[in-house]
């Protein structure tokens, strides 16, 4: 197996393939003693397992899948020696951490001796953030009360401009009645106009007629005495 460390997503630390695969560790190393999962070791000598090739059915290719009485002794033997050196990591890890919890204690001390010190300061702080909210909520009523303002004027100015559109329409049919009106008194005009010129021929033709007394008589068959 190749001894190098290996940066490809694909090759987990045991612990995390046996959780991703749902089953436990130690029958994943019986699935990597069987060549089942392929796997290979870091530079720390740990099993980093390969879940790029697995098979369809993984739990039924373990169960199949023939082993060396020896190589399953010697999964079981790299799981207790794993689990002792966790074992040997955690007491390693809790001792260091009573270490830094004690080293602690004295700056939690002077951590809380100055809270205490600050707490008229806390509360007055806590005083002006009670104002602040009352003056938000105040501020928030106004622009409630404002944005209702704007609506009605809004809604106003929607009424407004609706009466107008009216206005416009009803001058629009005034002055299409007017236009038409307009016309027909030009009409009237013209005919007025060839009435009068009718009856100025007709009465210059009267006149003439007059003036000639022959013509009435041979007009109405008499004659003048």
């Amino acid at each position: 197996m190749d001894g190098g460390s290996d940066t490809n997503d694909s090759f987990l630390p045991l612990a995390e393939a046996a959780v991703r695969l749902g089953l436990s560790r130690l029958k994943l190393r019986e699935a990597i003693a069987k060549g089942v999962v392929p796997a290979r070791r870091d530079n720390q000598g740990y099993w980093r397992v390969d879940l790029s090739a697995l098979p369809g059915n993984l739990k039924a290719a373990i169960n199949a899948a023939p082993a060396l009485p020896a190589d399953l002794m010697s999964a079981l033997f790299d799981e207790i020696e794993e689990l002792s050196a966790d074992l040997d990591n955690a007491q390693t890890l809790t001792e260091r951490l009573a270490t830094l919890a004690g080293t602690q204690a004295d700056t939690l001390e002077k951590v809380t001796a100055a809270l205490e010190a600050r707490t008229h300061e806390r509360d007055r702080l806590g005083d002006l953030a009670g104002r602040a909210l009352a003056a938000a909520d105040e501020a928030e009523t106004r622009a409630a009360r404002l944005q209702q303002t704007t609506d009605s004027a809004m809604a106003l100015l929607d009424r407004a401009a609706g009466a107008i559109e009216g206005v416009q329409a009803e001058m629009a049919r005034i002055k299409a009645d007017a236009a038409q009106k307009d016309e027909m008194i030009a009409g009237h005009g013209v005919q007025l106009d060839r009435l009068f010129t009718l009856s100025e021929q007709a009465l210059e033709k009267a006149a003439e007629a007059r003036r000639a007394p022959g013509l009435i008589a041979r007009v109405f068959g008499t004659s003048r005495k």
